[in-house]
């Protein structure tokens, strides 16, 4: 049987790639980390990593046996939560992982209608990347999680679309361009305008879509927010292309907000783990999510 000690180093092993790192993950010395890996692969008679280009790799048997090594760990650490929760009378705890910008448009409505019917909840919210925010789901540390992308594994998280994305021109109310009927990509792409990376999934379709037309992309300034994007808008250095969240976002910091182009990809979406049942308030924060999701303000629909 292994213990919490050694299922918390090959946790980190496996994130880490590298027993220094691991060990100063797992608060280790190196030479006991070291010691402590071979004493595990001596008791259970296989072998767990290889070393290549300096690296340690998992073996196919380090492979195989990773996935349950996740589970047991987040298994005990979701315990120790509960136990902790108890002893300071919480009866019951949300754990919620969301993209930045969704964190800050989406989910405190949609938290405040959740905690309507369930008012003696606990609620934590984690925020990070698509990729983090999945992992999180994956690793037991989320209930449930708000990401912009569609996960590539559906074998590791369920996943439900909440809503498809549009880009919308975000502008201060005193723009020359605030007051005209008629704004499109073309014309907003060609005035260098403030837009998203092309390494945030939002970012990538502005390209994409620009490029698409036959435009060049030439961004006066990149951010990898929405919501750095409308505030460099609200001081006046341009006009900024932002997702349906950030459009949002915007509004609420009195911007406008101008609809440019309904996209296909990225979407708007929920995961949570496979294995793991939603619970009565994790589904009611997911009906919350989809109502609001829904419920996109006049001014932010399509014409």
């Amino acid at each position: 049987m292994l213990n919490r000690r050694e299922l918390t180093l090959l946790r980190a092993m496996y994130q880490h790639g590298t027993v220094t790192a691991a060990a100063a993950a797992a608060h280790m010395t190196q030479p006991a980390a070291s010691a402590l890996l071979r004493d595990l692969e001596i008791r259970l008679g296989f072998a767990l990593f290889s070393r290549e280009n300096r690296r340690l790799q998992l073996t196919s048997q380090g492979r195989t046996l990773i996935p349950e090594v996740l589970n047991a760990l987040a298994g005990i650490e979701a315990v120790d939560r509960l136990a902790g929760d108890i002893r300071q009378g919480a009866q019951a705890r949300l754990a919620v992982g969301a993209v930045a910008i969704a964190a800050s448009s989406l989910l405190p409505a949609a938290l405040a209608s959740m905690r309507e019917r369930h008012p003696s909840i606990a609620v934590t919210v984690r925020a990070g990347t698509a990729l983090e925010i999945i992992e999180m789901a994956v690793d037991h540390r989320i209930d449930l999680g708000i990401i912009i992308g569609s996960p590539a594994d559906q074998t590791r998280v369920a996943s439900q679309q909440l809503s498809p994305l549009s880009l919308y021109a975000v502008m201060r109310a005193d723009h020359p361009w605030a007051e005209l009927p008629d704004l499109t990509l073309e014309k907003v792409a060609a005035a260098s305008p403030i837009a998203l990376a092309a390494a945030v999934p939002a970012g990538r379709a502005t390209r994409q879509a620009t490029e698409g037309r036959g435009l060049a992309f030439q961004p006066t300034i990149e951010v990898a927010q929405s919501s750095a994007a409308c505030a460099l808008a609200a001081e006046g250095l341009g006009i900024a292309i932002v997702e349906s969240q950030g459009a949002r976002y915007a509004q609420r910091q009195g911007l406008l907000a101008r609809h440019l182009l309904t996209l296909s990809d990225p979407v708007l979406a929920l995961v949570w783990a496979h294995d793991r049942a939603l619970s009565d308030a994790a589904r009611c924060l997911q009906q919350c999510l989809q109502s609001q999701a829904a419920g996109q303000p006049e001014s932010l629909l399509p014409a």
